[in-house]
């Protein structure tokens, strides 16, 4: 049953039943079971031009019907939101603000020596104790490394560094050195760990060549922890 627009009475008319039916009855079903589709009695399925809305102050919200996301606002203030399948969360104004800072970076490095190894070797390392991360305040450690290279025979191949955290690898990488002597390559490194143990702890690098190729000299391997404060 679709809206009808009521009827303009005039002075001295007497309404019957089926007027009163027809003008009043079958309207307010109308109201009853619209869809808010857009047209007359029915309203619109969004709000256009609203300045304002009035919400009451409330308790906590109980969840929505499904798709749906529930608002209402706090006695002091914040509103407060309730998402399907999720729970209930509070929006708020209060000022707020984020210390990005960072800390005295810890290194360690090797000096030139020849790598001769198929299995990673010359571990160099840093230790440091990570700040805890379990307050207010954030950290995460960045972790870089690198070693330089120089053919002195004339035999190319691969060389791979690889980074470590209290022993387990967390990152490994590898590049080519040319195959004429004095070819050089730089093979470097890093990774980020997200709230580490604020316990002491390694950052060490290690180093290996692969396949058959031989002297292959090394001129700093080197490694670099440092703390950033993120929040």
């Amino acid at each position: 049953m679709a809206w009808r627009t009521p009827k303009t009475w005039v002075d001295q008319e007497t309404p019957s039943a089926d007027d009163f039916n027809t003008e009043i009855r079958d309207n307010l079903n109308a109201l009853s079971t619209h869809s808010h589709g857009g047209a007359a009695g029915d309203g619109s399925t969004t709000l256009d031009s609203v300045d304002y809305i009035d919400l009451d102050e409330g308790g906590a919200l109980s969840a929505p019907a499904g798709g749906h996301t529930r608002f209402a606002a706090n006695n002091d203030g914040t509103l407060r939101y309730y998402a399907d399948g999720g729970s209930e969360k509070t929006v708020s104004d209060t000022a707020h603000s984020h210390t990005i800072a960072s800390s005295t970076e810890t290194k360690a490095s090797l000096g030139t020596t020849s790598l001769t190894s198929t299995s990673y070797t010359n571990t160099t390392t840093a230790t440091f104790t990570p700040t805890d991360s379990t307050g207010s305040a954030k950290y995460v450690t960045v972790h870089f490394g690198q070693g330089g290279y120089r053919n002195v025979t004339g035999t190319d191949g691969t060389i791979y560094i690889r980074l470590l955290k209290a022993g387990v690898q967390t990152v490994e990488v590898s590049a080519t050195i040319g195959a004429s002597v004095g070819d050089g390559v730089a093979v470097y490194t890093s990774t980020v760990y997200i709230s580490p143990t604020a316990t002491s702890t390694t950052f060490a690098i290690e180093h290996k060549k692969g396949g058959t190729h031989s002297g292959v000299s090394m001129f700093g391997l080197g490694t670099i922890a440092r703390q950033v404060r993120c929040q």
